[in-house]
């Protein structure tokens, strides 16, 4: 309403302005719209007492308008509906999504209010757990993990002209010079201590990890940088012992490098089947050097002696058990324990429901256990805990069928309500199978190590090389043939005009006739899979792995 200000006084009377005051006063919305209502009223009481002469008679007719207009408080609310009422269609629609939107944030805090206000019970100290799992009942011989523990210690580190050349596992000391040959004595001598600990660790027929127990979390990541420092000091003293060996050998003391050899297995092989999967597969990495060193010892050395050859089938034969666990997914699955009693709520009953950290760990699709919240279904503890031990009982299965027998499945199998579709565990399955490779290529490379000794052996006492390798057993230098496992019988062998071959199927569970495959780069690799692995003839450096 538009005020005509041409005519009639300039002033309302007090009764009218007192009630338009009261009637903005109670409209309790924005300043605008207040000031609009103000503005309308003004006008509309101005037009209506436009006409009246004096005082008195515009007293009354305000009077009788505020009358007509009845109670403010009235007036205020119509005003105040009518204003909403006369909205934009995009302002109605931009505060009706503003409103859903609100109600949907409100009931999604109303949801998750148990996810935040939970709290979970540590009833495990799964580090001390570790400490005891793998413990022996009699522990009187000692631990071997002392042992290197203080062999760690006791390392010390390469000059820097020979760092270089001596943090590998496959030394060629014909490209040293006598300068560095004189370095790499040295340093040899330096770490004496270490290695004579590193030994006596070897020899100790017990091990079992030892885990700090003042770091009572695995997920602390003290924890793990403490066993990776550690297993970093394993790599350089098994480069030390590797580096040594070779050493020997340049002196003519092969006997001294195969012992060698041989602690590097037994360090190995300690490390294998208990403790972290990572610990395992550095044990893996170490006794698989030591089959690499033994080979390029035999290849090298024309004519290994008739006692260092026995000696050496002697020891192959004594650790070597076709049917062993090398891995053990133990220590993974109370990573995974520890996890959930720290991210889970516990009811003293073994059930519980996820924390918001939780969701990571939980058994099912994280989208379904995410929308689940929302009819306040949370993920649940007992399910999760069940769901982590079928799925590591079927990754530890899947390791003992061969290659190219099919194992258990990794994957979700509803048929048997197994929910892998966690998405942490989801990844695993690609890494396990790098796993179970490794596992069977250390087999088939300790096969191989032993079948070659016997051959070799053979041709010292006969002076040729066996016609099969039936005939490794019929002298007595095998008790049996060691199984391929990538082919369906022993491994493949045959002599040539200059020596024999020797080989394993490989990962394409096909006989190339002994054609070794390529690597990235097209050059040959022995663990290639694209074609045999061929253990003998020896590669030359330029093709070692």
């Amino acid at each position: 309403m538009e005020a005509n200000r041409d005519k009639g006084p300039a002033g309302l009377p007090a009764c009218a302005v007192e009630y338009i005051d009261r009637v903005v006063r109670e409209i309790r919305w924005r300043k605008r719209v207040r000031a609009e209502v103000h503005e309308e009223l003004t006008a509309h009481f101005e037009d209506d007492l436009r006409d009246c002469a004096d005082a008195a008679q515009r007293e009354a007719r305000a009077r009788e308008l505020i009358e007509q207009f009845g109670d403010a408080k009235l007036l205020a609310a119509l005003c105040r509906r009518a204003k909403k009422r006369c909205r934009p269609l995009w302002q109605k629609a931009l505060l009706r999504t503003g409103q859903g939107i609100l109600v949907v944030l409100a009931y999604t805090v109303l949801c998750s209010l148990p996810l935040f206000l939970g709290r979970p019970t540590i009833r495990v100290n799964y580090v001390e757990w570790l400490n005891e799992h793998w413990r022996p009942a009699d522990t009187e011989a000692g631990n071997a993990a002392t042992y290197y523990e203080q062999a760690a210690k006791l390392y010390v580190k390469a000059p820097q002209r020979l760092w270089r050349k001596v943090e590998t596992s496959r030394p060629e000391l014909e490209d040293y010079n006598d300068v560095e040959l004189g370095l790499l004595a040295a340093w040899l001598d330096e770490n004496a201590p270490a290695l004579a600990k590193f030994r006596q660790g070897a020899n100790t027929p017990d091990y079992w990890p030892i885990y700090d127990t003042n770091e009572s979390s695995l997920r602390d990541p003290n924890f793990m940088s403490t066993a990776m420092d550690a297993l970093t000091v394993y790599r350089h003293l098994t480069f030390v012992l590797i580096h040594k060996a070779a050493y020997e050998v340049h002196r003519g003391n092969v006997q001294d490098a195969f012992d060698d050899c041989f602690v590097i297995r037994r360090v190995g092989r300690h490390l294998q089947g208990r403790g972290l999967l990572i610990e395992q597969l550095v044990g893996v990495a170490i006794e698989s050097v030591a089959y690499s060193r033994m080979f390029h010892i035999l290849y090298d050395q024309t004519n290994v002696p008739r006692p260092v050859l026995e000696h050496a089938r002697n020891q192959l034969r004594d650790l070597h058990d076709e049917d062993r666990s090398v891995v053990s997914f133990d220590g993974e699955k109370a990573l995974w324990y520890d996890n959930i009693q720290r991210t889970f709520t516990d009811d003293g009953a073994g059930g519980g429901h996820a924390l918001r950290q939780g969701f990571t760990f939980a058994a099912g699709n994280w989208l379904d256990n995410l929308l689940g919240v929302f009819v306040f279904d949370y993920p649940d503890r007992r399910e999760t805990m069940a769901m982590v031990e079928q799925f590591f009982e079927r990754a530890q299965s899947s390791l003992q069928p061969p290659p190219g027998e099919e194992g258990p499945s990794l994957v979700s199998d509803e048929e048997e309500g197994i929910p892998f579709g966690n998405m942490r565990l989801s990844i695993l399955p690609p890494a396990f199978e790098q796993v179970d490779r490794q596992t069977w290529a250390l087999k088939t490379h300790e096969a191989a190590t032993i079948v070659a000794v016997a051959i070799l052996s053979c041709k010292s006492d006969k002076g040729e090389y066996p016609a099969s390798l039936d005939e490794l057993v019929e002298m007595g230098y095998l008790s049996k043939l060691p199984q391929d496992p990538y082919a369906n019988g022993p491994l493949s062998y045959r002599r040539t005009d200059d020596g024999f071959l020797l080989y394993s199927w490989g990962d394409n569970l096909t006989d190339d006739g002994g054609v070794q495959g390529l690597r990235q780069g097209g050059q040959p690799g022995l663990w290639a899979d694209n074609g045999d692995w061929v253990f003998w003839p020896v590669a030359g450096p330029a093709n070692r792995r």
